[in-house]
Order: structure tokens, then sequence, then C-alpha cells
């Protein structure tokens, strides 16, 4: 009777799990509707007003993140400034072309290593005397790996060329949703000004212009870089990704009598850890590939590589401890994955992990004591599990 009640209760936390996950929403602001209201345009600089958003489509009603940092700056000087230093490895879009002069080009402000990046397509919108309209990104660029984590910038240059709109945002490759999660857009604009007050060869300010919505906390930074003065930035940022000698050290476990629980636990660790190590690894060695060729083989790993290693191993372990191996083994992974990224992590997926461990523990559960309910149970907790958060319901 015990053993029936402790399994209702873990099928309970299953599906209140993924139904809490699911009721938190995404990771982007709700849209607002109709056309683009005159009081939420910006003055910045020259003769065109800002939207200070971007948007999935040429509406409001797709708005997504607000605009964090703007150049008084066109969209050349701001690229060359984020990108010429010679060690980059940066190719400009086949969109973006430059006529500056290739012996005017400055030094880069900073030592960061922007590079080109690639993300679904957003738009910003201008309105001035001659033209109003939406326009997309000037040009893109990153700081990290596709599938790990990075800080992504948007730029959007305005018609008259007088200043340039930043976007800028952390995100990481979430595998159960098999894209981008946005985790902040307030901490890489500070370190992207970080970058160009430690360098000297701007001027840094910020503006607080009441935005609302859009992950903003209403501040804008404003940036006018020095023009073409050869400096070398001081500031040095790098993401450091020790997740996996990390995970090696703490997943330690100790064998005790219950080894073979314990043992299954580290080996859903090491696999899911080797996925992130792996996608980046595969992302730096082959630039070449599109990262969701290297991502598709990888998430297969996760969806049925985890429960097929569950159902092979479970069956010579305890079933107890087979739950609380998965539950340690796994959620340790988790979380030192998301440390690793140096992400922080919304609180619906947090919640999605949970109820992830959970329903991998039921298929634990009821394999390790030939109930076919419970592992039947437990398989289809963990397909509505993988399904939600590619439907975008978590």
């Amino acid at each position: 009777m015990r053993n029936k009640a402790l399994l209702v209760g873990l099928l309970v936390v299953v599906a209140v799990g993924l139904s809490l996950s699911g009721l938190l929403g995404g990771t982007a602001d709700e849209p607002v509707e109709g056309a683009v209201p005159a009081d939420t345009l910006i003055e910045v600089d020259g003769e065109y007003e800002l939207w200070p958003y971007t948007s999935r489509s040429e509406s409001v009603e797709g708005r997504t993140l607000a605009i964090n940092v703007v150049f008084h700056d066109d969209g050349d000087a701001v690229l060359e400034a984020l990108t010429a230093q010679p060690e980059t490895d940066w190719e400009e879009t086949d969109e973006l072309e430059t006529d500056a002069d290739p012996d005017l080009v400055a030094e880069a402000v900073t030592e960061t290593d922007w590079e080109d990046a690639h993300g679904s397509v957003r738009y910003s919108y201008f309105e001035g005397p001659d033209q109003s309209g939406w326009a997309a990104e000037s040009f893109e660029l990153h700081d990290g790996e596709y599938l790990g984590s990075r800080d992504h910038i948007r730029a959007y240059e305005s018609p008259d060329g007088a200043y340039t709109a930043i976007q800028v945002h952390e995100e990481y490759y979430d595998w159960f949703r098999l894209r981008h999660t946005v985790t902040d857009i307030d901490d890489p604009a500070v370190r992207l000004e970080d970058e160009f007050i430690e360098s000297g060869a701007a001027t840094v300010s910020r503006e607080h212009r009441g935005l609302d919505g859009g992950w903003s906390d209403g501040w804008l930074t404003i940036i006018e870089l020095a023009v073409l003065l050869p400096v070398l930035g001081t500031f040095l940022h790098r993401r450091t990704r020790r997740a996996g000698l990390e995970a090696a050290r703490r997943l330690r476990g100790e064998a005790g009598r219950h080894a073979d629980a314990a043992i299954l636990g580290a080996a859903l660790a090491a696999v899911y850890l080797g996925v992130r190590a792996a996608g980046i690894g595969l992302e730096v060695a082959y630039p070449g590939v599109p990262p969701k060729v290297i991502a598709a083989p990888l998430y297969l790993v996760i969806a049925a590589g985890l429960p097929a290693l569950v159902l092979v191993a479970a069956g010579q372990c305890e079933r107890t401890a087979a739950f609380l191996g998965i539950v340690f083994g796994l959620g340790t992974a988790f979380v030192l994955d998301f440390a690793g990224l140096g992400v922080a992590v919304p609180p619906e997926l947090i919640v999605h992990r949970v109820a992830m461990l959970a329903a991998l523990g039921l298929v634990a559960v009821g394999r390790a004591a030939a109930e076919r309910g419970v592992l039947a149970a437990g398989l289809i907790a963990w397909a509505v599990g993988l399904v939600l958060p590619l439907a975008d319901v978590i």
C-alpha cells in the first residue's frame, strides 16, 4: 500500500511539474497589439526616432526584447570597433557590405572575439521625415558557441546613419527546446559597456528612458566612439567552459552497496554533459557545418538514449536506489551544465527539468520492480516532457 501511494505521488509530481512549466510560459514577453504607438518612439540622434524593441515580424505584435545599447555612430564604425582586431575570425555576412578604406580601419576597441552570428530574423522600427518602416538587422555578432552559451548582438542602423541601435542578450542552447533560450539582457549590456569604458576609446553613459517590457529595466546605454582612434582594448572577456572537468570531479560518487544505481546516475550525467561538450567541440572543429545539423543527432542521444540507458541498466538496481541515482546523477548534470554555461535559468525550465527527472525516475522504478504500468507512465511522461518545449509551450 505504501509503495502504491509513493508511485501515485511521483506521478502527481510529474504531472504537476510539466503543467506548471507550461503555465509559467516561455522566455519572451507577451506581445503587444496594434500599430506602432507614437508615444513608444524615442529620440536618439539625427532625424529618425526609434521603436526601442525587436520584433519577430514587421509588427508590434511580435515584440520580443528591448533595445539596450545605442552607438552614436553608423553601423560600419560600430562593426569595426567590435571586430577589427587581427586575432578575430570575423567574416561579414553576404548582406553586409562596407565601403570603408581598409587603410583607415582602427584597431578594435574591445578584445572580445565577436564573430558573425546567424539567428532568427528580428525587426525594429524607425520613423523619420523621409521614410518610416521596419528594418531587419544591419549585422549580428556573438561571443561564445551556438551550442553552448553566448552573448548575441543584433544591430540596427538608422536610415540616416546617425546612430546604431543594439539589442544584446545572453542566451544558451537548450537541448530540450532545441533552440536558444534568452536568460538576461542587462548583464550583457553591462559587459559590453565595460569593455568600452576600459578601453578609454569611447564615451559611455546611461539614460533612463523608462522603457516598458521586453525585459528592459528602463535604462539605455549610450556609447560614442572616438573617431579612428587606434586603441587596443585592455579588457579581455572570455567565457570559460570547465563543465567537463568540474563534472568529472564532482561526480565521483560513492560505490557503496548500491553501486549499480550510482553507476547508472553517473552514466546519465556523463551522457548529458558529453552531448553539450560534443556539440561545442564539433561546432568549433567544423565551423562550416550548420549548428542545427550537429544538434539533430545529439538531441536523439538525449531524447532516446537516456531512457534507453535506464531501461538497460535499471533492471539490476533496487528501485529506490535507481530513482535516487537518476535524480542525483542527472540532476547534478543539469546543474553543472547551467553552471558551466554561466547563465541564469528561467524558473519554468527549472520546473521542467525537475519533472523530467521524476519521469525518468518512474521509468527506472518500473523497470527495477518489473511493473509495466509504472514503466509505461514514466515513458509517457518523458515523451510529453519532450514535446512541450518543442511545441514552445515551455
